[in-house]
């Protein structure tokens, strides 16, 4: 199936390229015609970027009559805050590149807006050029791939029900055995005991499914790198002391001035599951058990910055490496294994990325990728 940018180019160009004397003398009514049957907003922009021609269903989407249209700048086109850097990148790529493709919120001449898929191409025409756009509403997609993902979430949510039944009706059939027996005046301070940890073990569980559950949606703000720092030493201070951890931050001064965009909140629980797992893998008469915390600029475009902690403990086995961001699993006792289950939706839902490095025996590191803009480039940087 052809994109709109390959319809129009494949369609139009060649006509226009090479009859445009033509066309413009027998035929303009003809071609006219053709375009507004397309399904699409279809306009020409002019050497000073204004249009030129526009088809029906461009008055339609833009809610604006044709005498609205023709000679209004592209950048009217726009919401305010993507004039300045946004379009001229795109009128700069089209005529560098021949064409180029976009999802981007538009804006109507009434003062609505929606989101659409614009595809431009640029073709020589006497003094300078002219740059052909399609326009499709994409709107209702977007919605679709909201609930889409809402339902993804759901079905995780479902899964995850499933795992919890289990996890419940194992402590609480330890419960109901050893209640039996001391039904059976067969009491003794062991069983007391059982029933005193499959007790606390299910309400540790159901606190933890608590707070997963309810874990609120990101709050993006730019938070600086230093305040980030302050606030992890805070936040990590009272399990260094607990597990008896030698910290070692590094992060280097000259990214400390740079910010990133998180929900600082959200961000520390994520780092906290990985300190506390951290201190988890060294034994307990350890001597020297080695957390280090750095901040490193990655330099990619995508995620421009990362923390890495990284602890010199006891490493995960291969088999288990994919597995350990899944809820419920662990290979510790007593332990409900959902701490990097958070630290993974946490960073999923800030658009970041999480991965794991480990060797069993040598020790993990764990590594948030983060992002400083929502924004693509494009929007926020001129070419």
């Amino acid at each position: 199936m052809l994109s709109p940018a390959d319809f129009f180019r494949l369609t139009f160009f060649p006509i226009i390229g090479t009859h445009v004397t033509s066309i413009i003398k027998y035929s303009p009514k003809i071609i006219g015609e053709i375009l507004n049957i397309v399904h699409n907003a279809v306009f020409l922009l002019d050497a000073e970027n204004r249009i030129l021609f526009a088809n029906s269903q461009m008055e339609k989407m833009f809610k604006a009559d044709i005498k609205q249209l023709i000679g209004l700048e592209f950048d009217e086109l726009f919401m305010p805050d993507d004039r300045a850097i946004m379009v001229p990148n795109i009128l700069k790529i089209t005529k560098e590149k021949q064409e180029f493709e976009c999802e981007t919120m538009l804006r109507c001449l009434d003062g609505s807006s929606f989101f659409g898929l614009m595809c431009c191409a640029f073709f020589q025409w006497e003094g300078g050029g002219l740059i052909a756009t399609t326009i499709h509403d994409i709107t209702k997609m977007k919605s679709i791939e909201r609930m889409l993902k809402h339902s993804e979430h759901e079905a995780f949510l479902g899964h995850m029900l499933n795992d919890i039944s289990h996890h419940i009706r194992n402590p609480v059939l330890v419960i109901a055995g050893m209640a039996k027996r001391l039904r059976q005046k067969e009491t003794t301070q062991k069983y007391v005991e059982i029933i005193s940890d499959e007790s606390l073990r299910l309400e540790k569980l159901l606190d933890t499914l608590n707070d997963f559950i309810v874990l609120p949606r990101p709050e993006l703000k730019l938070v600086s790198m230093a305040e980030l720092v302050e606030a992890v030493e805070q936040r990590v201070k009272p399990f260094i002391e607990e597990y008896g951890i030698a910290w070692k931050c590094k992060c280097p001064r000259n990214i400390l001035v740079n910010k990133i965009l998180v929900d600082l909140s959200l961000l520390l629980k994520a780092i906290e599951a990985v300190v506390v797992n951290a201190g988890e893998s060294y034994t307990e008469n350890q001597e020297n058990k080695p957390v280090t915390f750095q901040l490193i600029e990655t330099f990619e475009p995508s995620w421009p910055y990362a923390i890495k902690i990284i602890d010199e403990g006891c490493g995960i086995n291969a088999d288990y490496l994919s597995s350990v961001t899944s809820h419920f699993f662990t290979k510790k006792r007593k332990h409900i294994g959902m701490g990097l289950t958070f630290a993974q939706r946490i960073i999923d839902e800030q658009d970041g990325e999480l991965t794991i490095d480990s060797f069993e025996g040598e020790g993990t590191s764990v590594t948030f990728f983060l992002k400083k803009e929502r924004r693509r480039p494009i929007r926020t940087k001129k070419m």
